[in-house]
């Protein structure tokens, strides 16, 4: 893909995720930081408010590193483009979370797993 596809995803798709998206994500790293902490890590020392947080307090907490754009995997002539986003979160939790974007629509977020647009697109959609 070209720098301008590239970018021109990030400013009209990623820069501008309509409210609605932007609510759902922050539910989903709400819900996948609240089963660390119960389910794997419920001693981790956390900085104030972020065991509390809900909705789009959680944005406070987060802190994007990297994304990486990609094209569907299977079909090449597919226009729309996804995106990992590797965020940190302000814990001692060892790993990142990853947000898995395609298009506007935001389908997972979860710990890093890296597994670039596999994670977006899946084989049978396109057979």
């Amino acid at each position: 893909m070209s720098l301008d596809e590239a970018e021109s995803y990030i400013e009209n798709y990623l820069n501008n995720l309509p409210e609605q998206t932007i609510d759902e994500l922050c539910k989903k790293m709400c819900a996948w930081k609240d089963d660390i902490l119960a389910d794997c890590y419920p001693d981790m020392k956390c900085p104030d408010g972020l065991s509390d947080a809900q909705g789009r307090e959680i944005l406070r907490f987060i802190s994007v590193s990297d994304i990486y754009i990609y094209r569907n995997p299977y079909d090449k002539k597919d226009t729309l483009l996804g995106a990992s986003v590797f965020a940190g979160m302000d814990w001692d939790f060892e790993d990142g979370i990853e947000i898995i974007i395609k298009g506007k629509e935001v389908l997972e977020v979860r710990e890093f797993l890296g597994y670039g647009e596999y994670a977006i697109w899946e084989e049978n959609d396109y057979r």
